[in-house]
């Protein structure tokens, strides 16, 4: 299964971040997507496995 373009910002944002503590709200806001959209999408790709 390939990443959508969210998820791959995710996934870059986790790569690239410090502790690997990225600002989510700054994503949300660099992707025009709301904040809650952010965290269910994570939220979905720790259960399925593509992050921890």
């Amino acid at each position: 299964m390939k990443p959508t373009k969210i998820e791959k910002a995710i996934l870059d944002a986790i790569k690239t971040s410090k502790l690997g503590l990225p600002d989510w709200a700054a994503v949300a806001k660099a992707e025009h997507v709301s904040l809650e959209y952010l965290q269910a999408r994570i939220e979905f790709m720790r259960r399925v496995g593509m992050i921890k």
